[in-house]
């Protein structure tokens, strides 16, 4: 087990048949089976055969949103998942340090402050990648692939809750704030402090959660079908047509 890596391919059906002491019809099915779970994929010809295939995370995990949303999964269940998962990834990635990392969480600040201005789509999917950053170099691939699976329905509900709330005041400076928070827990990172960017983080989700869903207009239960980003017009579009009105 693990011997085999994405592209490495399998002994000739003869071989594994007398490996493994079954029929041909047998190897066949199994071959199939492992076909059908994406694990292999067989081609035919001179140089063909089985090879072992890379598993698509993004295909599992537009299966797992589907079925959230089917099960009809909440945004107040999604961001309760998120302080779950999200603080102690903090405090590992606190714990391991890493100027590279925390040069790439600095980075995609001011991206999103400077997108917050022209371009919320951008702003939204930037926000959502902070936290992906956060759980992606943490060091536990459990919780990075529990934060995978979910990231792309995050990404869209950030997106839905920023076309939603766009024309707000208040939410701007909602915004900003999140930034500046952004900026906080990087410092508790940068200084290794584990704990306290664990609890830092922790409050910040929870306290997010309650301003955004206080200034959300909408249903609640999360929708991973629509883009709300393809709508989006660039906020200057927006302000114009507004004076223009």
């Amino acid at each position: 087990m693990g011997r085999l890596k994405p592209g490495d391919k399998l002994q000739p059906e003869s071989v594994l048949q007398t490996e493994f002491a079954v029929s041909r019809p047998t190897m066949r099915e199994a071959l199939r089976l492992l076909e059908s779970e994406s694990l292999i994929s067989i081609s035919r010809g001179k140089h063909g055969g089985a090879r072992v295939s890379s598993i698509d995370l993004g295909s599992v995990a537009s299966q797992v949103g589907v079925f959230l949303q089917l099960q009809g999964t909440t945004l107040p269940d999604l961001w309760f998942a998120r302080t779950v998962i999200e603080p102690p990834a903090a405090a590992l990635l606190a714990a391991r340090g890493g100027a590279a990392v925390f040069d790439e969480l600095q980075s995609n600040i001011d991206e999103a402050r400077e997108a917050a201005k022209t371009d919320l789509a951008r702003y939204a999917d930037l926000s959502a990648m902070f936290s992906m950053l956060i759980t992606r170099h943490c060091g536990n691939k459990t919780l990075n692939l529990l934060a995978s699976l979910i990231y792309d329905i995050i990404r869209r509900q950030h997106e839905h809750v920023t076309e939603r709330t766009r024309d707000k005041t208040s939410v701007d400076k909602l915004r900003q704030e999140s930034l500046r928070r952004r900026e906080q827990a990087l410092a508790l990172l940068r200084a290794g402090k584990a704990v306290e960017v664990e609890r830092f983080w922790q409050v910040h989700l929870e306290q997010m959660r309650d301003l955004v869903l206080a200034a959300y207009e909408g249903p609640m239960t999360i929708d991973v079908l629509s883009s709300p980003a393809r709508k989006m017009r660039p906020i200057a579009k927006v302000r114009r047509a507004t004076k223009a009105a």
